[in-house]
């Protein structure tokens, strides 16, 4: 065989060797994988606990429906880290808040205007001298002092008001020596300051002895950490407000008080400046509270 021949058959010898040698190998190797399907997230569920009336939150069902007392539909509660109630307050979802129209106000240094309203008599010594007696109690006397002037009203001259200060020094039955401890009462004097005060239609005179009058006096304090009154619960002895905590969550709170005003009362301990307490729809909210607390097993806030 020529040298050419031999190199041409021996090169072909070769191909064809390894065309089988990598038919062989594709027969025997595994089919290349497929590319991987993207994995769809998982979608995280929460656990609905029950269902919960939004304007009446201690009506409940464990399945949809109204409201047995105003027919709206009932609102899922789900769990969730912070969406349960404990021994330490209340959560309620952003539905009852808003129907229960949840009202808050910040504890703050204010005034306390607070009117205190006594009844007594008319007494006259003389044609020029007359003074109103009337009874004070002893929860009142934190809110009297000589020289204070109080407005006077009497039934049988409507309309109008008269000024009288208070004199002490004159009371008939002095506060300090004849405190009558059976009705935990004195009496007090505050003499008209324009001396007699005439009843029209008998000729000018003074007043008849013995008159029913009322009079009111108002107080204001200095300063003090207060709370709106209608933010305060009294479900026994003590006095209970709710503070808002945020989010929904709402935190019976005891509090002492001090001198309750006309619209405020005096903090003395429970609360700090600047905490928001409930100040309307705090009675549903003490409800469902304590439903709650009694289902879990809880004493009542």
């Amino acid at each position: 065989m020529k040298p050419l021949l031999a190199k041409l058959f021996f090169a072909a010898l070769f191909l064809a060797a390894g065309a089988g040698a990598v038919l062989l190998f594709q027969k025997n190797s595994p089919p290349p994988a497929k590319p991987a399907a993207a994995v769809a997230p998982m979608k995280m569920e929460r656990k609905i606990l029950f269902y919960q009336s939004p304007m009446h939150p201690w009506v409940k069902s464990d399945k949809p429906g109204k409201c047995t007392v105003c027919g709206m539909d009932l609102v899922p509660v789900y769990e969730s880290a912070d969406g349960t109630n404990s021994a330490f307050g209340l959560k309620l979802n952003p539905d009852s808040v808003t129907v229960l129209n949840v009202q808050t106000a910040e504890v703050e240094r204010r005034p306390i205007r607070h009117t205190l309203r006594v009844a007594g008599r008319i007494v006259a010594s003389s044609w020029t001298a007359e003074w109103f007696d009337f009874t004070a109690y002893e929860r009142d006397f934190t809110c009297l002092k000589a020289g204070q002037i109080i407005e006077v009203s009497i039934p049988s001259l409507p309309g109008k008001t008269f000024e009288a200060k208070i004199n002490l020094r004159s009371t008939r039955t002095a506060a300090d020596t004849d405190f009558d401890a059976a009705t935990g009462s004195t009496t007090i004097r505050a003499e008209f300051a324009n001396g007699a005060v005439e009843m029209p239609g008998f000729g000018g005179k003074k007043l008849f002895s013995g008159l029913y009058a009322e009079g009111k006096v108002l107080v204001e304090t200095p300063e003090v950490l207060a709370v709106p009154r209608s933010a305060i619960l009294s479900p026994g002895a003590s006095s209970l407000v709710y503070v808002d905590g945020g989010n929904g969550h709402y935190e019976p709170r005891k509090i002492t008080l001090g001198l309750t005003g006309d619209d405020y009362a005096e903090v003395l301990a429970g609360l700090q400046a600047g905490e928001k307490v409930v100040t309307h729809g705090n009675l549903l909210i003490d409800a469902e509270a304590q439903i709650s607390q009694i289902a879990n097993g809880n004493p009542a806030p």
